[in-house]
């Protein structure tokens, strides 16, 4: 990108051009004073999206992309939710830029191993039961396949106080039927009050 091009923040044609597409998680968003209307054409303003940036058998890392963005799609993106299609550059993984045009992938997740991950607190962790507040996907599956939710839970007992927290863990098909709001479930806490995995196999909690 020439300096002209960086200055009205026009993305480098060789991140618009990558062959690497992955999904972006909108962090924040900063916008500058700069706008630029080409015609009739809807007025653009150069921004800097900061981003969480998963690709495929990657662990995910942040990024930021400074390009115009038009200003009909600012409000979704300072909504605190907005996921996005991002062109990476193959050789500097740093370099990246959003892309409207694009449906926006689904990821897998490279296998998480070792202490605190899914396994060893499925194996190693302390007991508790924990109530499903709200599950939405987020379009990610793990080394395995399985979809991955974001799960808002009341960790309910086990614990000194109950407390409610939102994790991502991975759903298998034969478990959905237990997704819905108050569905009480088994799950292990790890080191840490975040570290809950629920354990599908066992079902639900049985009054």
């Amino acid at each position: 990108m020439g300096f002209f091009g960086d200055l009205i923040g026009s993305p480098d044609s060789a991140i618009m051009n990558s062959p690497l597409i992955g999904r972006g998680e909108v962090l924040g968003v900063q916008m500058s004073g700069m706008t630029l209307q080409v015609g009739n054409g809807l007025t653009e303003r150069k921004c800097t999206i900061s981003l969480k940036v998963y690709l495929d058998g990657q662990q995910p890392y942040e990024a930021q992309a400074v390009q115009r963005i038009q200003e009909i799609y600012l409000p979704q993106l300072s909504s605190g939710s907005a996921i996005v299609a991002v062109r990476v550059e193959e050789a500097d993984h740093s370099k990246v830029a959003i892309d409207f045009n694009t449906p926006v992938p689904t990821i897998t997740m490279p296998r998480s191993e070792g202490h605190n991950s899914a396994a060893w607190v499925l194996a190693n962790g302390k007991p508790i039961t924990v109530v499903l507040v709200a599950n939405e996907p987020i379009g990610v599956k793990n080394a395995d396949g399985i979809d991955v939710q974001a799960l808002t839970l009341t960790v309910a007992t086990g614990v000194p106080t109950p407390y409610q927290i939102q994790v991502g863990n991975p759903v298998p098909a034969s478990a959905l039927p237990l997704l819905f709001p108050g569905s009480k479930l088994h799950a292990m806490l790890g080191d840490g009050p975040n570290d809950v995995v629920v354990d599908w196999s066992k079902g639900a909690v049985k009054e």
